[in-house]
């Protein structure tokens, strides 16, 4: 089974995850880590608790917020393991993709690749390409 886990500090996973929810309805597949919210919060003791909850067939996708930040980091000490992915810098647009692809045949590689391009691509200056645009316009005439 493919697994998302969606692990930031504070409370932003939770608040992604409910967006998430209520574009591509419930997200059954999709967990969160809000990092450091809870004064006793442990990132080893969580991180581990997750590894425990892997079987070696599955793949668990970890969307952090920072690269080299601390979440991101305690991920990313399991990646030896070879069914540990930890993507850093994560968006609405990456986190649309994965969803929709953790049911996909294609392997875990070419599925975060994907959703990477498609994460890149929803990074846009509005005001840049409505002024291209309008330049184009006013050319025309």
């Amino acid at each position: 089974m493919r697994r998302l886990l969606i692990a930031t500090h504070g409370r932003f996973a939770e608040g992604i995850k409910e967006t998430l929810n209520f574009i591509l309805g419930q997200t059954q597949a999709v967990d969160v880590i809000c990092a450091y919210v809870e004064p006793d919060f442990d990132m080893d003791r969580v991180a581990k608790e997750q590894m425990e909850a892997l079987s070696e067939q599955d793949e668990l996708i970890v969307a952090a917020d920072l690269f080299g930040g601390s979440v991101a980091n305690k991920f990313s000490e399991y990646i030896s393991n070879g069914n540990v992915y930890v993507i850093t810098g994560m968006n609405l647009p990456l986190l649309i993709e994965l969803t929709g692809s953790l049911e996909d045949d294609r392997p875990v590689e070419e599925i975060i690749a994907e959703a990477i391009e498609s994460a890149k691509e929803g990074i846009v200056n509005v005001n840049q390409v409505l002024g291209e645009a309008l330049d184009t316009e006013e050319d025309d005439f």
